[in-house]
C-alpha cells in the first residue's frame, strides 16, 4: 500500500503545507524532465511479490509481523492485512538473464520463509487472491497496526461518508458493504518496476497499456472470493471498490477513482500523470517531511512520491531519487503467483509486447482510442483467456476478436523484442515457450482453479471443495512447473 508515513491525523495547516510542497515539486520534476541527459542509465528490472500466509486448514494465518520478526529482512514489510507480507526483491540490470535473477530471488526468498513458517504449521503462497477467505476474516481485528494503515483507512472512510460498497457480477455475483480497508487487503500482486529513459516513457508507457490487456488475460489468478466465482481477475473490481472513497452525491463532476486504468495516453512526458494526480486526486497523508537529497541521488521529491503513491493506476509513472533521479513504470496488474516462472514470464511478456508494438503505435492509438481499450482491459480482466476484445480487422475497422487469436498473431514476435532490448537468446526464448504452453492449453491460474473447483463440488461441499482446492494449488506451486503443465482432477 505504499510508503510509510508517522503521523495518523492531519490538520488544515498540514493540507496546506502540503499542497505548496507538492506544487514546488512538480515545478521541480519539470526542470528535471527539461534538463538534457537527466534519467538517462541503465535499463533495470526489479519486482515486488505480495504473499498470503496459511494455516494447516488452508485458512488465513495472521503472522506477518511475527514471521518479519524471525526473517530480520530489511527487503521484507507488512502488508495491511495481517495474513499477508510482501518481499521487495532486489533490481538489476535489463540484459543478460534479467528475469531469471529476479526469479531465483525469489525462489531463494520462498524458501527460506517457508522454512522459518513451517515452524509454527504456518505456509507461505503466492496466489492473487486466497480463495478460502469468509467475511469474518476482514475487519480491523485483521488488520496490521501500522500509522499508514490506520491513517488511510481514517480519511478514506470519512472522506466516504460511508461505507464501502462491493459489486462484483461475474460468473455469480457478490454485494457487500465494508467499514474499513480490509477488503483491500484481499488482493495480493506481482507488481514489476521497469526504468525507461525520460524522453522514451510516453512510447513505453502506452506501449504497456496495450500489452496489459493481453498480460491481465494471460496471467489471471484471482477468480474467487468470498466463495463466490467473480472475474478471472477479481482483484480489479476488488481492489476499486473496496478503497472508493468518492461521495458521489450532489456533486456536479466526478473525480476518477484512485485505482483506475487511467485518463487517456500519454501525449507527451511523465509529467502529464504526475500532474493528473496532483490535479485530480484529494491528497490524503500531508505528512511533510525535509529530507535533503543524498550524495549521487536526485531531489527527494517526497510529497509527490507520498501522493503518487495513494494513487493506485494499474501502470503507474515512478519517481525515484536514486542514480541522480530517475523514471520507472510500474506494472501493478499482475496478480501474485502460481508459480515464479509464471510470474516473470507474465512480466517479460508485457514488456516484449510493449516494445514490439512501438513501431506501430501511433496508428494503434488512433484504431483503438482509449476508452477502447480501457474496455479491453476490464474484459480481460474479468474473462481471462476466453475474453473478447477490440482489435483491428482486416479491412481496417475495429471487430471483437477472441483475446487468444490476436495474441497467437503477435506472440511470435516479442522474444525477438526481448533480444534487441538486451535480454539473452536463451532466456527469451524459454520465458515465450512458457506463454506459448499457457496459450496453447488455455490454461493460467483462474482456469485451474475454476475447473479443479468444478470437479471438487461433486464431490464435497462448498467450502470444503475450496479449501481441497487450495491445497492442491500449494503443492502445484511447490513443484514449481507452469501452471500450463498443471493436471485438472
Amino acid at each position: 500500500m505504499g510508503q510509510n508515513i508517522i503521523k495518523t491525523s492531519f490538520s488544515a495547516s498540514d493540507h496546506t503545507r502540503f499542497a505548496l510542497q507538492l506544487k514546488s515539486e512538480l515545478e521541480q520534476l519539470e526542470a528535471l524532465l527539461n534538463t538534457p541527459g537527466w534519467g538517462v542509465g541503465e535499463c533495470t528490472l526489479g519486482a515486488e511479490l505480495e504473499l498470503y500466509l496459511t494455516d494447516k486448514h488452508h485458512r488465513p494465518a495472521h503472522y506477518n509481523v511475527d514471521l518479519l520478526e524471525k526473517a530480520a529482512d530489511p527487503l521484507m514489510t507488512a502488508e495491511i492485512n495481517r495474513f499477508n507480507l510482501e518481499y521487495n526483491c532486489p533490481y538489476t540490470t535489463f540484459k543478460g538473464a534479467p528475469f531469471s535473477f529476479l526469479k531465483q530471488h525469489m525462489d531463494d526468498r520462498l524458501l527460506s520463509l517457508q522454512s522459518l513458517a513451517s515452524e509454527t504449521g504456518i505456509n507461505v503462497t503466492p496466489i492473487g487472491i486466497l480463495p478460502t477467505l469468509q467475511h469474518g476474516d476482514f475487519g480491523l481485528a485483521s488488520m496490521t497496526d501500522s500509522p499508514r494503515y490506520h491513517a488511510l483507512t481514517d480519511i478514506l472512510c470519512e472522506s466516504r461518508g460511508g461505507p464501502f460498497h462491493i459489486r462484483i457480477h461475474g460468473a455469480e455475483s457478490l454485494e457487500i458493504d465494508a467499514d474499513d480497508l480490509t477488503l483491500e487487503g484481499a488482493n495480493t500482486s506481482f507488481q514489476v518496476h521497469y526504468r525507461v529513459k525520460p524522453d522514451e516513457f510516453a512510447t513505453w508507457y502506452n506501449g504497456i497499456q496495450l500489452a496489459t490487456i493481453f498480460t491481465i488475460a494471460m496471467g489471471a489468478n484471482s477468480p474467487i472470493f468470498l466463495e463466490r466465482k467473480l472475474w478471472h481477475e477479481t482483484r480489479v473490481p476488488l481492489f476499486k471498490q473496496s478503497i472508493d472513497s468518492r461521495n458521489l452525491c450532489g456533486m456536479n463532476w466526478h473525480t476518477p477513482a484512485r485505482v483506475s486504468f487511467g485518463k487517456g495516453y500519454v501525449r507527451k512526458s511523465a509529467l502529464e500523470l504526475f500532474r493528473q494526480g496532483v490535479s485530480l486526486q484529494p491528497v490524503l497523508l500531508p505528512d511533510m517531511c525535509d529530507t535533503q537529497a543524498k550524495e549521487g541521488c536526485g531531489p527527494p521529491l517526497e510529497a509527490l512520491r507520498l501522493h503518487q503513491s495513494t494513487i493506485w493506476s494499474w501502470n503507474r509513472a515512478v519517481y525515484d531519487d536514486a542514480d541522480n533521479g530517475h523514471l520507472r513504470v510500474e506494472l501493478r496488474s499482475l496478480p501474485a503467483g502460481p508459480t515464479t516462472i509464471d510470474m516473470v514470464a507474465n512480466a517479460a511478456l508485457c514488456i516484449g509486447l510493449a516494445h514490439a508494438l512501438r513501431d506501430d503505435l501511433d496508428r494503434l492509438m488512433d484504431l483503438l482510442p482509449f476508452e477502447f481499450a480501457k474496455y479491453n482491459f476490464y474484459r480481460a480482466a474479468q474473462f481471462g483467456v476466453d475474453a473478447k476484445i477490440l482489435w483491428e480487422s482486416e479491412n481496417g475497422s475495429l471487430a471483437e476478436f477472441a483475446l487468444t487469436d490476436v495474441l497467437a498473431k503477435l506472440l511470435p514476435k516479442v522474444a525477438d523484442s526481448l533480444i534487441q532490448l538486451g535480454v539473452s537468446r536463451q532466456e527469451a526464448d524459454m520465458l515465450m515457450m512458457v506463454i506459448e504452453h499457457r496459450l496453447a492449453k488455455r490454461q493460467n491460474g483462474a482456469s485451474w482453479q475454476l475447473a479443479t473447483l468444478t470437479a471438487l463440488e461433486k464431490k464435497y461441499s462448498a467450502s470444503e471443495a475450496l479449501g481441497r482446492m487450495f491445497g492442491l494449488y500449494q503443492k502445484q506451486f511447490l513443484s514449481g512447473e507452469p501452471v500450463s503443465h498443471w493436471s485438472v482432477l
